[in-house]
């Protein structure tokens, strides 16, 4: 019996897609724990609601600095990196969901009955 490689159903995340973009002053000044139950509250993307939160990675020497984030499992499906953080999340999933290609593609994918 041989065995055959499993296929590759995730891609490699980048270490730039692994830290994300630079912080915004809101995640830099303000109350993280505030900012992520109101974009909880806000969500309008079905695939986010309840899933912002708040995230640290660790590093070779330490943690990176704690910031808003949101794992998108639309956006694995289609393969894109499934991490979105703060600017993104407020002003496409919590503003306007049909800006995003992964939530355009799963509306064609799905049709409501």
């Amino acid at each position: 019996m041989s065995s055959r490689p499993l296929p590759q159903l995730r891609r490699r995340v980048t270490t730039e897609e692994a830290f994300g973009p630079p912080l915004t002053p809101e995640e830099l000044t303000g109350s993280l724990s505030k900012l992520e139950r109101r974009l909880n509250k806000e969500m309008k993307c079905t695939a986010g609601r309840n899933q912002v939160f708040i995230r640290s990675l660790l590093t070779g020497t330490g943690t990176t600095r704690p910031r808003i984030a949101l794992k998108c499992p639309l956006r694995r499906d289609i393969g894109q990196p499934a991490d979105v953080f703060y600017e993104h999340i407020r002003d496409i999933c919590c503003r306007d969901p049909d800006q995003c290609e992964a939530w355009r593609n799963f509306k064609a994918r799905h049709v409501a009955t």
